[in-house]
């Protein structure tokens, strides 16, 4: 998944040096190689469950904000598809993988929670969208780097073959464009404020890993 213009071109190549960080880290490395310690999934997987519901309210409060009819339409789409997801989690990986519920956050899952609903309540609109790309296209990327190299009879397969839904990505391009386009719009100013918030974004997505690989050490 690609930038859909200069001002998305321009986000990705900034951001480069820390994506590299993200796929270069043991999380992702072990994830795709079948290695990954349990906990680490465990934590992982568990507190994604409670970012997603958070993620959906930020969606919602920024689409609520949007001036363009098709953009809020967008944003209520994927608040609803958020919660969704959240559900199919609770029912089908955490059973499936034996992970139980947590109903508190971790610092890093609460950080860029919080972060999401600061900008969706009080930043600019296009700062708002800003926020939430790094999830959508982080995610992706990633996802589809993992895909691409996940080994033969890797035991989280199951999660693994979730990053190549087509559904998803069509999600993402739409959301890039939404971000490209507004950012050709908007001054200088709040252009900078896109970008900033967009990296900081991604670091909290590298910062999600990092506490993963944190957990006490559990081998399958």
């Amino acid at each position: 998944m690609n930038a859909t213009g200069p001002f998305t071109q321009n986000l990705w190549k900034i951001i480069q040096p820390v994506y590299e960080q993200i796929i270069s880290c043991s999380y992702v490395q072990r994830l795709t190689d079948g290695t990954l310690p349990y906990n680490w999934f465990a934590h992982y997987l568990s507190q994604d469950v409670l970012y997603i519901i958070d993620d959906s309210r930020a969606l919602a409060v920024t689409a609520a904000r949007s001036a363009n009819p098709d953009e809020t339409y967008f944003f209520i789409h994927l608040a609803k598809d958020g919660l969704d997801i959240e559900r199919a989690m609770h029912n089908d990986f955490l059973k499936f993988f034996n992970i139980p519920e947590t109903t508190e956050k971790s610092p890093a899952f609460d950080a860029y929670a919080r972060f999401l609903l600061y900008n969706a309540f009080n930043s600019p609109y296009p700062v708002a969208v800003a926020s939430l790309l790094p999830c959508f296209w982080i995610y992706y990327k990633a996802g589809e780097h993992i895909f691409r190299n996940s080994t033969g009879n890797n035991p989280y397969q199951k999660w693994i073959d979730t990053y190549s839904d087509n559904e998803y990505k069509e999600y993402t391009h739409r959301l890039i464009q939404i971000t490209e386009n507004l950012g050709k719009m908007v001054d200088h100013n709040i252009s900078i404020q896109m970008m900033n918030t967009f990296v900081q974004g991604v670091k909290f997505e590298l910062s999600l890993f990092e506490e993963a690989a944190e957990q006490n050490v559990n081998q399958l």
